[in-house]
């Protein structure tokens, strides 16, 4: 794939973000030239995935870098910043996927890396609130961007008011704990798919 092709599958995706956040605000445009984001792990993923989505869909784990990626760059542009933002695109990323990534995560601080999957599975649970997952959804449906919405609204009232945010994790705290318990003993490498 060459650079040309790169952006045009970058902007496709870009937009499709855009438009399933749309009721969140406005992420802007993607800033193609300057952006760090657009690594070699970024380029890599991005053709791996676009190989793909022909059989697979965005059920792969290269289409999980891809969204987790550009999602928290959208979560920034809508005013998250640091961990909430870098949760809040991976949560995406699962549940357009499939796939829990927890690769970006800084692995130093065993509670950060709770905390960080403690907010990624309660983003599932609020997009996926019965057992029932369909990751096939598409962008421009409206209870896909109110789903979105209720999850992005979420995140910056916990960034803004940590208070809540423990209010709302004991509220899920009976399913949560769990599904925690049940990603650590299913995740022997730092990726899985669930």
């Amino acid at each position: 794939m060459d650079i040309q092709t790169e952006f045009q599958v970058l902007r496709r995706e870009w937009e499709n973000i855009k438009l399933s956040l749309e009721i969140c605000g406005d992420i802007g445009g993607f800033d193609f030239g300057n952006d760090p984001c657009l690594s070699s792990d970024l380029a890599r993923n991005l053709m791996e995935m676009d190989n793909k989505i022909l059989v697979n869909g965005y059920l792969t784990l290269e289409a999980a870098y891809v969204f987790t990626t550009l999602a928290t760059k959208a979560g920034e542009n809508l005013g998250l910043s640091g961990e909430f933002a870098r949760t809040f695109g991976s949560g995406y990323g699962w549940v357009r996927t499939g796939w829990f990534d927890l690769r970006w995560i800084n692995h130093s601080r065993r509670v950060r890396l709770k905390d960080c999957v403690v907010n990624q599975v309660l983003f599932f649970k609020l997009f996926f609130p019965s057992s029932e997952c369909d990751f096939c959804w598409d962008f421009d449906s409206l209870l896909v961007r109110k789903k979105l919405k209720i999850i992005f609204d979420k995140f910056f009232t916990w960034q803004n008011n940590p208070r809540n945010h423990v209010e709302d994790f004991m509220c899920y705290k009976s399913e949560l704990v769990p599904l925690w318990h049940g990603l650590v003993l299913a995740l022997d490498s730092l990726v899985g798919r669930c």
